[in-house]
């Protein structure tokens, strides 16, 4: 069956024309080509002309439905990994530059302020109400953030990237923060060299005392010799006996999920 199309006036194929019910014949009136062709133009001028709204609606939807996206998003990455992998190394070899120079640029008031604000203090741009604005975290100062510095930091806020990406408005700023690279260790300080075969035998020393048992429960199994505090906050003192106990890896499990006691309390910072 041959069919004329009503927007390129060309006689195609039956199949070359979309199905439609509502039809004599069963088929659009444009041909599949035009139809893609007309409904790019059409989306076009629709974003041009509902812009604002359309930037509203999606913020509105990421609010609501934040941990629904989030859990979609890292689904997906995790069934298209390798296929996403290959598809961003090809896109990174062609777009090199224009990524190089897109990072540079300043983010969006629009796109960025509902991922972030949750955490960061933002506003638009006096200047330019299309940037963004947050407040430098050593100085407090205004400043407008990168495309590249932005992600990284509503990266690192969702889990998907280590460190913290924290926000400054200069270089001078982000070199004078004490808390900048220094996830453990305040700038100044480092730990304590403490020698493993030490540890070892102090270790031996503890379990030896204790009669090689947990002294919570009795196991024999599995001993670790527990340090009462941080070894690294006081390391000179850490090699005395008295200040460990010997435990069964469930009981240390559980004197480390008290309060106060986590590996995240006892860290030297």
């Amino acid at each position: 069956m041959l069919k004329i199309c009503s927007f390129c006036r060309e006689e195609k194929d039956g199949n070359e024309f979309f199905k439609n019910k509502r039809e004599k014949d069963g088929r659009q009136r444009i041909c599949k080509l035009c139809s893609k062709e007309y409904g790019k133009k059409y989306n076009k001028i629709y974003y041009e002309n509902n812009k604002a709204q359309l930037i509203l609606y999606k913020k509105q939807y990421y609010i609501k439905n934040r941990d629904y996206s989030l859990e979609r998003d890292k689904k997906y990455g995790i069934e298209h990994k390798e296929h996403k992998k290959e598809y961003d190394k090809e896109y990174t070899l062609k777009n090199k530059e224009k990524i190089k120079n897109y990072n540079k640029s300043f983010a969006l008031y629009n796109i960025y302020a509902h991922q972030i604000s949750y955490a960061e203090e933002v506003r638009k741009d006096s200047k330019d109400e299309k940037l963004l604005q947050v407040k430098c975290i050593y100085c407090d100062n205004w400043f407008n953030p990168t495309i590249n510095s932005i992600q990284n930091r509503i990266k690192t806020l969702n889990g998907k990237r280590g460190g913290g990406s924290r926000l400054y408005c200069s270089e001078e700023c982000k070199q004078l923060c004490s808390i900048y690279k220094r996830s453990k260790y305040p700038k100044g300080q480092k730990p304590s060299p403490i020698s493993r075969d030490m540890q070892n035998q102090w270790a031996e020393m503890v379990k030896e005392r204790d009669g090689y048992k947990c002294v919570k429960c009795g196991e024999t199994d599995g001993l670790i010799a527990h340090h009462r505090e941080g070894i690294l906050w006081n390391p000179l003192e850490s090699a005395d006996i008295d200040m460990g106990i010997t435990l069964c890896k469930r009981c240390e499990k559980e004197v480390h999920s008290s309060e106060g006691c986590s590996y995240y309390d006892m860290r030297c910072v």
